[in-house]
């Protein structure tokens, strides 16, 4: 997808077919046409080869005396051949088509979906697990098949049911007639269950959406697991998803068996039926055995097309309810939107101001009024106890969420006016829990600027004391951090952080508890590098250890979403507020907290 298409990503239909037929579809036409007209050739077989037997059995019937056999069926005989030859070609090309068309349609799919997931605000990620979001974008793909090959198998053997019904009506109206009352039986005894077989069908893939984000919650957190001796607990906290996803299976299973099975029953027994009564034709002379043969091959292939059909509604129903459901769980309307006409943010000076700010979670307010103004170039520590709205405040100057009050500029333009992108490319963010992909330490460095150099890559990584432990590794810079860089101690995580930080150099730079997990000596160089990185650069440090704030041109104390002080260090600490009230708190320069901050 070329970057100028994720525009087209920003927005979802209403509805699952709408999607597939307005995002996904467009490109694939050919495919989906060619793979559509080649099944109808598949599916004339069911109308040709009852006649053919037919046609095999007059052939022997009409044979006039004394022919020689051989070159009387022979012509018919390459004929059939030839015939068999030509549909065994048609499914041939029928699976190269779809072999083509498959892969294509499910990469679109998964493509546009899981980059309108990404473009998803704080408030979709933190209710859902990325097993769930996963699991949905596999039924997504599933309906797309569905939709393509049952629903357009379905519609062929309606019209081949009803082309052999009406071709039969020349050998026999009696039995054709009791082909199509059977089948409008069958298709009302199944139209009576839909509604349980869609509700049952829904359960298990919400179940199952539930069960696999909560076991790849725990393979996520494995380490936690082992520290606290957890399988037994994660065993016993699985059973009941599994529990109920089982029995949402059973039970899907149960009304999809119940579609079938009774009808069946019915329909062996009219086969029956049906075959006395051609005895009786024929014992009259009023059906000859070709007519007979004929009928019984119309009413196999009828009855499998029947069956397959019935036994395929459910199939679609399933189908189509699981994407359905899990479309309208990943098609949340985006909270966090570009405007139309958003322009780009070109940061010359990096002057930030928050001005009459408010912001509220689940009716509780987080920020209230909360007006700051950060100079270019300063460099602002921000404290206070959890809770008191910190780190909200960073979210919010990122565009994690938007602000419900007031406004907030850099360079005096409202970030709510440019695209998200380009407000973000202005800002190097460091967090307390760095996030790594599971890919090579290189790439995780490199991924804020994907076209550095080796030297810039390892430049960054002096520049963040990452260098030394990178170059112990089996493959230096081309070692895999594995999952969330379990491979990786959390100080060598967070060097990893900065020096994506130190190679992306943006004029604005954001420090979230960026040096918690390093060790003190560690923690010395990363503070001289970081002296070095906000040199010219606005800079924003979130720290519960206040000895890191020391050398901050400024000091800003948060509390209940409004700033109570702000100064220096020594400032602060000669004024006896609450600054200095939390400074006496800490215990090696770390301040105690008693609750978490949202």
């Amino acid at each position: 997808m070329k970057k100028s298409d994720y525009a087209n990503t920003s927005y979802m239909p209403k509805t699952l077919l709408k999607f597939y037929f307005k995002k996904c579809f467009p490109g694939l036409y050919k495919w989906i046409l060619l793979f559509m007209v080649f099944r109808l050739f598949e599916y004339s077989g069911s109308v040709v080869f009852p006649y053919v037997e037919r046609w095999i059995v007059a052939m022997f019937e009409g044979a006039p005396m004394g022919t020689a056999i051989y070159a009387y069926v022979m012509p018919t005989i390459l004929l059939l051949v030839g015939i068999n030859m030509g549909y065994s070609t048609i499914a041939i090309i029928r699976d190269h088509i779809s072999s083509v068309l498959r892969p294509y349609l499910n990469r679109k799919i998964s493509q546009v979906l899981t980059d309108y997931v990404h473009l998803q605000s704080m408030s979709f990620w933190v209710n859902r697990m990325a097993g769930s979001i996963s699991a949905n974008i596999r039924y997504c793909n599933d309906g797309a098949e569905t939709l393509i090959n049952n629903v357009w198998s379905m519609v062929l053997r309606l019209v081949m049911i009803v082309l052999n019904s009406t071709l039969l009506f020349t050998v026999n109206r009696y039995i054709a007639l009791t082909f199509i009352g059977m089948f409008i039986l069958r298709a009302i005894f199944v139209f009576g269950l839909r509604k349980k077989i869609k509700k049952s069908a829904e359960r298990r893939a919400s179940t199952g959406s539930a069960l696999s984000g909560k076991i790849l919650d725990g393979f996520s957190n494995n380490m936690a697991v082992r520290l606290f001796a957890g399988e037994s607990r994660e065993h016993d906290y699985l059973e009941k998803p599994r529990a109920e996803h089982v029995n949402a299976r059973r039970m899907a299973s149960f009304w999809q068996r119940l579609s079938w099975a009774v009808p069946a029953y019915f329909w062996d027994m009219m086969f029956g039926a049906t075959l006395i009564f051609c005895a009786y034709m024929y014992s009259r002379d009023m059906m000859k055995l070709s007519d007979i043969v004929y009928s019984m091959a119309v009413y196999y292939n009828v009855m499998g097309m029947i069956s397959s059909l019935i036994n395929e509604i459910p199939t679609i129903i399933d189908g189509m309810s699981s994407a359905a459901k899990g479309y309208k769980e990943l098609s949340v309307p985006l909270e966090v939107v570009d405007k139309p006409n958003a322009t780009t943010l070109n940061v010359k000076h990096g002057k930030i101001e928050i001005k009459n700010v408010s912001f509220k979670y689940k009716n509780k307010y987080i920020l209230r009024d909360l007006s700051l103004t950060i100079k270019p170039g300063e460099r602002v520590g921000i404290v206070g106890p959890s809770g008191a709205g910190k780190t909200t405040l960073v979210n919010l100057l990122m565009r994690f969420y938007d602000v419900r009050r007031g406004a907030i500029l850099i360079d005096g333009v409202d970030i709510r006016d440019v695209t998200q992108n380009s407000l973000r490319e202005n800002i190097s963010f460091i967090p307390q829990d760095p996030a790594m992909f599971n890919r090579t330490i290189r790439d995780n460095i490199a991924y804020g600027r994907p076209d550095a150099t080796d030297a810039e890559i390892k430049r960054a990584a002096r520049f963040a004391s990452a260098d030394k432990f990178i170059m112990l590794t089996d493959k230096k810079y081309n070692t895999m951090v594995g999952d969330r860089g379990i491979k990786m101690s959390g100080g060598q995580r967070q060097r990893v952080a900065i020096a994506r930080a130190f190679l992306k150099d943006a004029p604005i730079l954001i420090l979230d508890e960026a040096t918690s997990a390093l060790d003190s000596e560690t923690e010395v160089a990363i503070q001289k590098s970081f002296e070095k990185l906000s040199h010219n650069r606005t800079t924003i440090a979130i720290a519960h250890r206040l000895s890191t704030l020391r050398n901050m041109d400024r000091i800003v104390v948060l509390d209940h979403g409004q700033i109570i002080e702000s100064g220096t260090h020594k400032g602060l600490l000669r004024r006896g507020g609450e600054y200095a009230r939390l400074w006496k708190m800490q215990s090696g320069g770390f301040l105690q907290e008693e609750k978490d901050e949202k």
